[in-house]
């Protein structure tokens, strides 16, 4: 059931990426490029692309990471945590790609090509680590919080029509960039089980009951004893 349930979140996720491959291939790389990036320009999706974009998802990422922090459940609280390992891990991985491919920004083999925001920018494309950054953040999530995920994962591919819109990636960066970010989701959402199971322990431990404390005298040695032995009937 839980694998089944898996399955069908993952291929929510994967089903936006899936389409806007068939597209780049369909339409081609660079006019779809040039259908987002200009056909389809107007100041309202200007600042919602630029600027409102990565500021929505961010506000709603740490909402949710507090959610998770302050849940009784930690399975949810481990679920956060290997969020915010998969988020940097997936950038970073989706960097050294970026320098084994090698493919030049939009901005620098098309003269035509808009370029708004304030996107940090490195030399090359491919894959869009934007996007990557952000979905190896929500994945983890979706698969644990369905709810709350649903609603990271559509903020992270608003962030990935917005590098493209902005003109900074190209469409099949973006697609790219989706595919890697669940293959390491789902490599990091191994981790979940034993990062809950360690929560749990520490949170036993630090609840036991300290029945001999330091420093040790006879009064003590003899309370410790029956403390021991009323716990043990008990």
């Amino acid at each position: 059931m839980e694998k089944r349930r898996s399955l069908l979140l993952i291929s929510v996720a994967l089903a936006p990426s899936v389409l806007l491959f068939i597209a780049d291939l369909v339409i081609g790389d660079y006019n779809l490029f040039t259908l987002i990036n200009q056909e389809i320009a107007n100041p309202i999706l200007d600042f919602a692309c630029a600027y409102a974009s990565p500021v929505l998802f961010s506000v709603f990422y740490v909402l949710t990471l507090v959610a998770l922090h302050f849940s009784r459940d930690n399975t949810l609280k481990a679920s956060g945590i290997v969020s915010l390992i998969t988020g940097p891990l997936s950038y970073g991985i989706g960097s050294l790609v970026k320098v084994l491919v090698g493919r030049p920004r939009p901005f620098e083999g098309l003269l035509h090509a808009r370029v708004i925001g304030l996107w940090h920018t490195s030399s090359f494309s491919l894959p869009s680590t934007t996007t990557m950054l952000a979905l190896g953040f929500a994945l983890p999530i979706l698969l644990e919080k369905p709810r709350l995920g649903t609603i990271l994962v559509a903020f992270s591919y608003f962030i990935g029509f917005s590098v493209v819109y902005t003109g900074f990636h190209f469409p099949l960066d973006v697609a790219a960039g989706s595919f890697l970010s669940l293959v390491i989701t789902l490599f990091t959402n191994g981790m979940k089980n034993p990062i809950a199971n360690l929560l749990k322990k520490y949170k036993t431990d630090k609840h036991r009951p300290n029945l001999c404390s330091p420093p040790p005298s006879a009064s003590v040695i003899h309370n410790c004893f029956w403390n021991h032995l009323t716990f043990i009937v008990v």
